[in-house]
């Protein structure tokens, strides 16, 4: 058995860490996802990611800290999705844009469905994520689609009166497309195509008019 003292010397490097976290928060998102609630004992987690209760401890400072993290590292996750999918979109301004981003959203949802259980469907009873662990996951997830949104409207490609409620009609659309999709409530035939249509359904309200139509 290797000592505590030699361990935590290990998980105390920068990249030992960040490896250790990502691992225990994987974990963690599983069993809650699989198995609800009851599933979040830290000696469980910590064994099953390879380690002891104190090295738990010793990341997130208890339950609590370790749901915040939990939270924290789906939205992290989601705005990478969704970062990754702006970068081979079109430049600022034109809408394909804001299809892109519920691409990345969508794609998130399907490829951690733990995560995204944890960070919209109330896996844990009573937590409340804290204020500064919310506002950087807003900032990096539907931040960037009202910054999109700001473009567009900017640009005149979409027109409206406020880029947030343009912004927050994609995001709900979009999140509802997810949920049906992760819970298994669509259709597999056809479900990519559907997605693309439901995406776009939001912008085909704000187009600006044709020519000869204003």
């Amino acid at each position: 058995m290797t000592p505590l003292s030699t361990t935590m010397a290990r998980v105390s490097s920068p990249g030992a860490t960040d490896d250790r976290r990502r691992r225990v928060l994987e974990v963690a998102a599983r069993a809650l996802a699989e198995e609800g609630p009851h599933a979040l004992s830290l000696r469980r987690i910590a064994a099953e990611s390879g380690g002891s209760t104190q090295i738990v401890y010793t990341l997130f400072g208890g339950k609590p800290g370790l749901a915040d993290a939990l939270y924290a590292e789906g939205f992290r996750r989601l705005g990478a999705a969704m970062a990754a999918a702006l970068d081979a979109a079109p430049p600022p301004g034109d809408p394909e844009r804001l299809i892109a981003l519920g691409r990345g959203y969508r794609a998130f949802a399907l490829d951690e469905p733990a995560f995204f259980s944890v960070m919209f469907g109330r896996a844990i009873p009573g937590f409340t994520p804290a204020r500064a662990t919310r506002g950087v996951g807003r900032s990096a997830t539907l931040g960037r689609v009202v910054e999109a949104a700001q473009q567009c409207l900017d640009a005149g490609t979409l027109v409206g009166a406020d880029a947030e409620q343009l912004a927050r009609t994609c995001w709900v659309t979009t999140h509802g497309l997810a949920s049906l999709e992760v819970n298994g409530m669509l259709a597999a035939e056809g479900r990519d195509a559907f997605a693309e249509a439901v995406l776009r359904t939001p912008l085909a309200a704000h187009l600006p008019p044709e020519p000869g139509q204003g």
